[in-house]
């Protein structure tokens, strides 16, 4: 991913300081004076750092930071502001930003700020998009090479064991011990709840093998 970050701030003088600043610091800026010219920009990239202005001219920054948000919830998004009333505050990181900075800011604690921010987005993006899997527990859900696949509770249950324990092939009784007694699961249960997880794991190009006379086995 580009260290990449976009500017959006009225004010020329400052813009020109911020890109000045951050490019001297190996970004790739983008400067915009208005939401028009900013919404106008094909070349967004898909997760970033945006510095937005509150105050600007039509669309205010507030409200930029809102349409970000409603489709990307990795970027990290920096409201800047004169205003500096606790309510002001809370209103601006309300609307979706991660930080608020008031004006005038010092330059130097901006730019560590900034770099921070750069760092958390490009750690979260290398997560989401790591070669290996992911398991989401609180989600039921696995992730592999970027692609999301969602799975009822009881097919991630499965899941999860042959996962833990893909060295070997796993018994059906295996499988349902790993639920509670009350769940009445049957070997019969098993191999429906493995024949949907084979369907949807197949998205991601991970099998599950039956291992005749012993149970089933996942190769990833």
């Amino acid at each position: 991913m580009k260290k990449t970050i976009l500017i959006i701030e009225d004010e020329h003088e400052i813009l020109d300081a911020l890109k000045y600043l951050l490019e001297k610091n190996g970004f790739n800026v983008h400067g915009f004076v208005s939401a028009e010219e900013f919404f106008y920009f094909k070349e967004r990239p898909d997760h970033c750092v945006y510095l937005i202005d509150w105050n600007l001219p039509g669309i205010k920054g507030i409200d930029i930071v809102k349409t970000i948000r409603l489709k990307d919830k990795l970027s990290g998004i920096f409201m800047m502001s004169a205003y500096s009333k606790p309510d002001q505050i809370i209103e601006g990181l309300q609307s979706g930003a991660d930080d608020y900075i008031t004006k005038p800011f010092n330059y130097d604690e901006l730019l560590v700020r900034v770099e921070n921010a750069y760092s958390k987005v490009h750690s979260l993006q290398e997560n989401l998009m790591n070669v290996g899997l992911k398991l989401i527990p609180e989600a039921h859900s696995v992730i592999k090479e970027g692609v999301t696949v969602n799975l009822t509770s009881r097919e991630f249950v499965i899941f999860n064991h042959l996962y833990k324990n893909q060295s070997a092939a796993s018994t059906r009784e295996e499988l349902i011990n790993q639920f509670e007694k009350d769940m009445e699961m049957t070997a019969r249960n098993i191999d429906v709840h493995i024949f949907s997880l084979r369907k949807k794991m197949s998205k991601v190009s991970i099998a599950i093998e039956t291992v005749w006379g012993t149970g089933y086995k996942i190769i990833i």
